[in-house]
C-alpha cells in the first residue's frame, strides 16, 4: 500500500497550479527548457491510462497486473508517491522512467484538453514557485510536443477517450432498457476473459489481451501499439457481450 496522500496533493492532482493562458493551439508561440530541478515531480497525482501503464510496466520488466499492484493507487488510476509527496519513480538522478514517462509529464507545463469530437486545445499553467525551467516564445507548442515525443501518447489517449464515449453510450442505452439492463447492474467478464472483474479488463492490458487472443486463436502481439489496439477491441467485445447478457457470443464480432 502507498503512503497516505500527502496533504499538499489536491484531489485533482495539482498543487496550487493555475492556468495563465487558455485556448491555445499547436501554432501558439511557446518554448520551455527543463533544468531538471524536479519541482514538477512533487505534490502531483499523475493519472495514467492503459497505454501508459503498459509502457511503464515494460520499463520495469513487469506485467501490467504486477505494475498496477506495485506502483499505482486507486485501482490503477494514479502513480503512487512517497511519504513526502514525491513521485515513486523520482530518484537521485531524476526520473527513473523518463523514456516511458506519462503524457502529463511530457506536456508540463502545458495541459491538453480534448472534446467529444476530438478537437483539442491547450492551456499553460502558472510556473511552479520552485520551478527553474526557462519559459520562452522562440518556438511553437507543436515543436514542444514533438521534442517531448508526446504524439504517440496523445494518439493512445485519444483512442481510449473514444472508447470511453462508446462505453458511455452502451451504458446509457442499457440503463434506458431495464429489461436488458445487464451492463449497468451485473456486468461480468464472460467466457472471453479469465480475469475476475471488469476493472481488470479495463486496466490489465496483458491479461486481457492474452485471454482475447487465446479465444480468437491469434498470436499475441509484440508491439505495444498493436497490443493496445487489441485491448480496446477486447473491451468493446466485453461491453457488447455484457449488454447482451452473455448471449449471442458468436455474433459479438459481427
Amino acid at each position: 500500500m502507498p503512503p497516505a496522500c500527502p496533504a499538499g496533493i489536491c484531489r485533482n492532482g495539482l498543487l496550487n497550479m493555475q492556468q495563465r493562458s487558455v485556448n491555445l493551439d499547436r501554432k501558439t508561440p511557446f518554448s520551455f527548457s527543463c533544468r531538471c530541478c524536479l519541482a514538477c515531480c512533487r505534490n502531483k497525482k499523475i493519472q495514467v491510462n492503459p497505454y501508459e501503464i503498459t509502457r511503464l510496466a515494460r520499463n520495469r520488466g513487469l506485467s501490467t497486473s504486477d505494475f498496477i499492484n506495485r506502483y499505482t493507487t486507486e485501482e490503477g488510476t494514479y502513480l503512487t508517491w512517497d511519504a513526502e509527496g514525491r513521485c515513486i519513480f523520482l530518484d537521485s538522478q531524476g526520473c527513473a522512467v523518463h523514456r516511458d514517462r506519462p503524457l502529463v509529464c511530457r506536456l508540463y507545463p502545458l495541459g491538453r484538453h480534448v472534446t467529444h469530437a476530438l478537437q483539442e486545445s491547450y492551456s499553460e499553467f502558472e510556473p511552479d514557485p520552485e520551478c527553474q525551467g526557462v519559459y520562452g516564445t522562440d518556438g511553437q507548442i507543436g515543436d514542444y510536443l514533438e521534442s517531448q515525443n508526446a504524439y504517440p501518447f496523445m494518439e493512445a489517449a485519444d483512442k481510449y477517450l473514444q472508447l470511453f464515449w462508446k462505453l458511455c453510450n452502451i451504458l446509457q442505452n442499457s440503463a434506458a432498457d431495464p429489461i436488458n439492463d445487464n451492463l449497468a447492474t451485473t456486468a461480468h467478464t464472460g467466457p472471453y476473459f479469465s480475469v475476475a472483474a471488469p476493472y481488470d479488463i479495463l486496466k490489465d492490458v496483458d491479461g486481457t489481451v492474452a485471454d482475447f487472443c487465446k479465444k480468437e486463436k491469434v498470436a499475441l502481439p509484440k508491439d505495444i501499439e498493436d497490443q493496445i489496439s487489441i485491448h480496446i477491441r477486447a473491451i468493446e467485445v466485453w461491453a457488447c457481450h455484457s449488454r447482451k447478457g452473455g448471449q449471442d457470443e458468436e455474433n459479438v464480432n459481427g
